[in-house]
Parts: C-alpha cells; structure tokens; sequence
C-alpha cells in the first residue's frame, strides 16, 4: 500500500489552503432572528443541547419510534425476522446508529445552528458540524410538532452519508440478513442473473461482518453492470477508505463518480474524496453543486471554495466566495483568513487591508510583517514587504 493517510491527508490539504494561524471560537448563536414559530425555535434549543453533547437520550423524546419504523422499512423491504428483531430492538438499534453517525464528526466538533424555518406545525433545521480540520459536515432535521404541541424529528439528512438516516438504516438492515429476495430490490438491475444475486449478498455479508478482504475478493470479480450500482459504489469507495488503500481507494473513487457526480446529496463527500486524489477541479466543482444544493446562508462553505479556488487557479473566484463567506457570516473568522489570503494572492494589498483589521479587531490577532512571513502562503510574504501594509501597521502600531 502506498505511503498515504487518506484520513488525514485530504484535512491536512485543505488546512494548508485555509490560513496557518489557528482559528478562533466558532458562533454561538445562530445566523438568523427565528421569528416564523418562536415556540419551536425554543424547543430544537434544547435538541440541539443534546446533538451537541452527542446524547442519543436528550433527544429520544423526540422522536416518534412508529414513524421513524415506518420510515426506515419502506426503504428496503428485509427479513421477516430482520423486522420483527428491529420492531422489538428500535431504540437500541436507532442509537447505535445515532451515534456512529455524530461520533464520525469528532468529539472537538463544536455545533452550530445555521437556519431554522418553522411554519404550519412543520419545519427544518439546518446545523453544522466545525472540526479544528476544517473538513465541514451538515445535518438537516425535517421537524413537526404533533397533537399536542410538541416537536418531533420525523428524520434527518447527513450530509457525511450523503442520505437520510431512514434511508440508511434501512440498507443496514438489509445487511443483517441477506437473502436473494431482499438484495432483488437493492440493485437496479431489471433481471439480475443467479451468480449476481449471490455476489450480491455475499458481497452484503461481507459489509455485515466488517471483512474488507473478503468484500474486495467478491467487488473485484463483478462485471461492469454491478460495478455500476450506486448503493454498491458508496459502499466500495467507505470501504477502501477505512483500510486506507490508495490503489483500491482511487479506483473505487472513480466509478463512485460515476455513479453519484451529479448527485447533490452526494456532493460534499464527492468533493472530499476528490480532495483526498488531488483533483482540487472535482472537488471544487462538486462544493460548489452541495453549497448550491444546501442553500443555507453561511460562511463555511464559500470559505472553503474560496480555498479550492485559489488551489486551481481561479483569483477571481477566489474572492468572490471570500466576500460571499463574511457577508453571510461575519462572525467567522475563517471568511476572514479566505478573503486576505485571495486578495494578496493577486497583490492587492488595499483590499487586503480590510481582512486584515477584522483579524485584529474581531478575532484578537496581531499581524506584523514576521508573523506573515512565516506563514506557508507566499502571497502574505509580499503582503507583508508591501507599503500598504507597512502604512497600515505602523499607524496601528
């Protein structure tokens, strides 16, 4: 295998775009006024208490277990005794998922609430997940109050699985006992043949039992038409990324692209497993497809293509998500760091002035021409011999 942390790798690429100086504290609030239903603002804060201290229990009240039952086994239809165990095992069985699903977002994640819309007794939340790495994750909550008043998550969206948690428990479920009746209606496939069935479930056991060798032993031998499936796709390119194959990972990589490129739920991780090549194009081009399909006002994302932008080559778009990231969120001070390092990218070193007092100002930095110096960024080391930058500090000074 080759000499690469795919895990660590594609954080440690975009942390070097993003600025070299820590960031600071994150928001606290959120970036909006909740005025559509004050009440059920009222009571995500306290859901949102629990997503953020990773509590399965702080929330399970929320949660209507015939709904979300309901939910997850119209996705896929499983064993007669795969369902009864789940009817009799849901609670149990939902937080072993719940909390795989937030602990994949690291425990230094700090959460945040970034919208909130809430009319005629249903509405969403939109919150966002901001690790030290800067590898951004969003969950969306579809949201309802019921006969008396008070709010339930029917489901949600996460983006680090690129689908609904219904959606993806009910493919787990269907990995607890494959059988050819219940793998005919996962693939897409119109006739599948009788060695594709049971490529397929042995391929679905093998996911089950955690057995990467025996799960590349089977997907290496399947022909293009499965190769082809998209469930099957996400499932080969998670599975050569956790046993850190390059080789394998960069195969599976391409045919995922493939299969979900154009898929919006799909768009962050396509982005992030682009990172992890080096195709900062796709990846550039997919974060612009989820920032386009979450359609959240926020500075994390445009932060982030400001980066990716500045990486293939493209200054204008560089600062024109900069800008887009502190007027949606002034708060944060990474849109800060994207739009100083954009604007010396290309020696504007006036414009570079404004990015530069907010860092001082609202995020308690002091840059002199050393500390720009020894940044990685080139561009700060002109910045810093610049005249309009020696004007600036030396009157701040």
């Amino acid at each position: 295998m080759l000499e690469y942390d795919l895990v660590r790798g594609a954080n440690m690429i975009v942390a070097r775009m993003f600025a070299a100086v820590a960031i600071g504290v994150f928001l606290a609030t959120p970036l909006f006024a909740a005025e559509d239903d004050p009440k059920a603002f009222g009571q995500f804060q306290e859901l949102l208490l629990g997503i953020e201290k990773r509590s399965f229990e702080m929330i399970q009240d929320a949660i209507n277990q015939t709904d979300l039952t309901n939910r997850i086994l119209s996705h896929q239809r499983v064993a007669g005794d795969v369902e009864e165990l789940f009817r009799n095992d849901f609670w149990s069985i939902v937080q072993g998922e719940f909390d795989s699903g937030f602990l994949a977002h690291g425990p230094r994640a700090k959460t945040e609430l970034v919208q909130f819309a809430f009319e005629n007794g249903q509405g969403r939340a939109w919150v966002r997940f901001s690790p030290p790495a800067y590898d951004f994750a969003y969950q969306v909550f579809d949201l309802r109050h019921d006969s008396r008043g008070r709010l339930k998550i029917v489901d949600w969206f996460d983006s680090s699985r690129g689908m609904m948690f219904s959606e993806f428990l009910g493919e787990e479920l269907l990995t607890a006992k494959p059988i050819k009746e219940t793998t005919r209606n996962l693939i897409s496939i119109n006739s599948p043949t009788d060695l594709q069935l049971f490529q397929v479930t042995e391929l679905l056991k093998a996911i089950r039992d955690r057995e990467a060798a025996r799960f590349f032993e089977i997907y290496e031998q399947l022909d293009e038409q499965l190769l082809a499936e998209p469930w099957l796709s996400r499932r080969a390119v998670f599975m050569a990324h956790d046993l850190r194959d390059v080789e394998r990972f960069a195969k599976a990589y391409l045919i995922f692209v493939g299969a979900h490129g154009e898929n919006p739920n799909m768009a962050l991780i396509t982005s992030d497993f682009a990172l992890m090549v080096q195709d900062y194009e796709s990846a550039f081009t997919a974060l612009q497809r989820f920032e386009q399909f979450f359609a959240v006002k926020e500075g994390a994302l445009p932060a982030k293509l400001s980066a990716l932008a500045l990486a293939t080559g493209k200054p204008e778009d560089a600062e024109k998500f900069a800008v887009k990231a502190t007027v949606n969120e002034p708060e944060l001070e990474l849109g800060w760091w994207s739009l100083l390092r954009a604007r010396a990218a290309v020696g504007d070193f006036n414009g570079s002035l404004e990015p530069l007092e907010h860092l001082e100002d609202d995020f308690s930095h002091r840059l002199d021409e050393a500390k720009l110096r020894r940044d990685k960024f080139r561009g700060f080391a002109e910045l810093a011999t610049s005249q309009e930058f020696k004007d600036w500090r030396a009157s701040r000074d």
